[in-house]
C-alpha cells in the first residue's frame, strides 16, 4: 500500500543558500518548498544558509523571516560555521552544533506548516563536500530531533546530480549526461557515465575542476568575452565525448552572456538550465531510499561508496548462502553490519567480496583457532564489519561464548580484507 500521508524531502544545504523540495506522489515529481518572505510579501525559494538569535529571548529565526525588533546575532555560512566547535559573536559563545541543530529545526518547521498531517518518512541532505565535522553535526542534529538514522542521509552533491539525472526521462541519460557547476569558488564539470553491461546498471560519475581555465572574477572583467571563453572551455570537455545531455547551474550561468553561450552549447545537445538540480537529486534519493522508487536496475557509485559486495557464507535454511553484509554502492564510513554466527564443525569462515566493476569474487578464509577445544556448537561469536576507507574492508569477530556451557573469554580478532 502506497503511504500517501508520508513525506519524502530534500534539502540541498548549499554555501549560501538552501533549498528544500518534496517529492509529489501523484505527479511523480520534486517540487519545491519555500518560506513566506515576509519581506517582499512573496515565497522565498532560496533560503539563507544562515539563522539569527535573539539572546533576549532565546528564539531562533530564519533570516528570511521577521524579528521582532529585539537585538539579533547573524550566523552566516554555515558550511563553514560546522567546521569548528564554537562560535563567538558579541560576547556570547554558543557550540556550532546548537546553530546547525535550530536551523535543521527551522527547516522541519517550514515543511510541517505546508504538511500539517503528513510524517516525515525520509530525509535527504546534500551538501557540497561530506566533511567529517560537518556531517557529525548533522547527525548529532538529527538524533536530537529523533530522525537519525532511520529517516535521515547525508549524501554529496555528486550523487545528488546522479539521481537527479537519471530520474529525467530515459530519452535525456541514454548517452552521456554532463553538468557545469559555476559559482563564485570555481566552474566544476561532472559527467555521468553509465555501464549496461550488467545488471543493475553501474552509474558513475567523474569530474574536471576547469577553474584555471576560467572563473568567476573573468565574468566581470569588461576585456574578457565571457560567453567565448565558457563555449571554447566547454568543448575542451566535450571534444569527443558522446554528451547528448547538459545541464548547467550555480548563479554564474545567471549572468546574460549565459544565454548565447548555452545557445551555442545546444548545437547536438539539449540543454537544461535550473538551480534546484541538487535538492532535487535529494528528494528523488529520498524517494529511492523509501522503497518508493524506479531505479531497481541502477547502481549508483562515487568515490565515497564501496564497489563489492561483501559476505559470509552460512548455512541458514537448511542450505548454504551468502550472506550480504555490505552492498556494493554504500557510503564505506556508514557501512558497520554484525550478525551472530554458531560454528558447527566449522574451522574457519568465509568472506566474500564480489566486486561489481572489476567482475572479480575473492574469497578470504578466516580461521576459528581461537575457539579450539570447545564442544561442537557451543560457541556463539559476532562477525562486525565495516571499513577503514573505500577499499578496506575491516572484519571483526568477538568470542560471545554460549551461556554457563561456554563462557565468553572476550576475545576479538580483527582482519583487513583490501577489495
Amino acid at each position: 500500500m502506497e503511504k500517501t500521508n508520508q513525506l519524502l524531502v530534500g534539502i540541498d544545504l548549499g554555501q549560501k543558500v538552501t533549498q528544500i523540495s518534496c517529492f509529489d506522489r501523484k505527479t511523480y515529481e520534486a517540487v519545491p518548498i519555500g518560506v513566506p518572505d515576509e519581506y517582499r510579501e512573496e515565497t522565498c525559494y532560496e533560503i539563507p544558509s544562515a539563522i539569527k538569535w535573539m539572546p533576549d529571548t532565546g528564539i531562533w529565526r530564519l533570516c528570511c523571516q521577521m524579528g521582532d525588533g529585539s537585538e539579533e546575532i547573524v550566523f552566516e555560512d554555515l558550511l563553514t560555521l560546522a567546521e569548528s566547535e564554537t562560535c563567538e559573536c558579541k560576547g556570547h559563545s554558543i557550540a556550532t552544533a546548537e546553530i546547525i541543530e535550530h536551523y535543521l529545526l527551522k527547516l522541519l518547521h517550514v515543511i510541517n506548516v505546508q504538511f500539517p498531517n503528513e510524517m516525515l518518512e525520509r530525509l535527504v541532505i546534500t551538501v557540497p563536500g561530506k566533511t567529517p565535522e560537518l556531517v557529525k553535526k548533522l547527525q548529532k542534529a538529527g538524533q536530537s530531533l529523533g530522525i537519525w538514522p532511520d529517516r535521515m542521509t547525508i549524501q554529496n552533491y555528486r550523487l545528488s546530480y546522479m539521481y537527479y539525472a537519471v530520474s529525467q526521462p530515459k530519452e535525456l541519460w541514454l548517452n552521456n549526461v554532463g553538468l557545469f557547476s559555476f559559482d563564485r569558488n570555481r566552474l566544476l564539470y561532472s559527467q555521468i557515465h553509465i555501464d549496461r553491461r550488467t545488471l543493475p546498471w553501474i552509474v558513475g560519475v567523474t569530474e574536471k575542476d576547469l577553474t584555471d581555465q576560467l572563473d568567476y572574477s573573468m565574468l566581470e572583467d569588461p576585456g574578457v568575452d565571457s560567453t567565448y571563453a565558457f563555449v571554447t572551455t566547454a568543448g575542451t570537455v566535450l571534444h569527443k565525448q558522446m554528451v547528448t545531455t547538459l545541464y548547467v547551474t550555480g548563479e554564474a550561468f545567471e549572468g546574460a552572456w549565459a544565454e548565447e553561450a548555452l545557445q551555442q552549447l545546444c548545437n547536438g545537445r539539449r540543454v537544461f538550465r535550473g538551480q534546484n538540480i541538487y535538492t532535487k537529486g535529494a528528494c528523488y534519493a529520498a524517494r529511492e531510499l523509501s522503497g518508493a522508487g524506479k531505479l531497481e536496475q541502477c547502481m549508483f557509485l562515487d568515490e565515497e561508496m564501496i564497489t563489492a559486495n561483501v559476505s559470509l557464507r552460512v548455512y541458514h535454511e537448511a542450505q548454504m548462502q551468502d550472506l550480504v553484509l555490505a552492498k556494493a554502492g554504500s557510503v564505506w564510513d556508514e557501512v558497520d553490519v554484525s550478525v551472530d554466527v554458531i560454528p558447527d564443525k566449522e574451522y574457519e569462515i568465509q568472506i566474500t567480496a564480489q566486486d561489481v566493476i572489476k567482475h572479480q569474487t575473492n574469497a578470504h578464509m578466516l580461521s576459528l583457532s581461537g575457539f579450539a577445544g570447545r564442544e561442537n556448537k557451543t560457541t556463539r561469536f559476532t562477525v562486525r564489519v565495516r571499513f577503514a576507507d573505500r577499499e578496506t574492508c575491516i572484519v571483526t569477530l568477538k568470542d560471545n561464548g554460549f551461556g554457563e556451557v561456554s563462557p565468553t573469554s572476550n576475545r576479538i580478532w580483527e582482519r583487513c580484507i583490501k577489495l
